[in-house]
């Protein structure tokens, strides 16, 4: 079963239109049932509309990070600036994806788990 990570906020910018075309194709070709990575933002680029990682709602990302996907997250840098962020199942465990300068950096929020006594939670 497994968690699932919830959208909630972005600001992307693509930098390179017809780069990020050319690499979702190549995406698209290759068929590899990761389709949610490429279809929603290669339709929204052929219709002009905004670059968005929206349709990225209710997968397994955080605590997972497949290899694929942040493959995908490193490579599309090259043609995005901006961030995006999702929550998981607490407040801690949250991730902000920066894309800039063609790099990809990841911001992950953890849950930490300690040992304490009553006393020390009585205030």
């Amino acid at each position: 079963m497994g968690m699932y990570t919830t959208f909630k906020d972005e600001d992307i910018k693509v930098i390179d239109s017809g780069g990020l075309f050319d690499f979702l194709m190549e995406l698209k070709n290759k068929d590899d049932g990761f389709s949610y990575f490429y279809d929603t933002f290669l339709e929204n680029l052929i219709d002009g509309k905004q670059y968005s990682f929206e349709d990225w709602n209710n997968i397994k990302l955080i605590s997972y990070w497949y290899n694929p996907q942040v493959d995908f997250l490193d490579k599309i840098s090259k043609y995005i600036e901006g961030w995006v962020e999702f929550d998981f199942e607490t407040p801690e465990e949250v991730a902000r994806i920066s894309f800039n300068n063609k790099e990809t950096i990841f911001e992950l929020g953890r849950m930490e788990y300690t040992k304490l006594k009553a006393d020390d939670l009585l205030r």
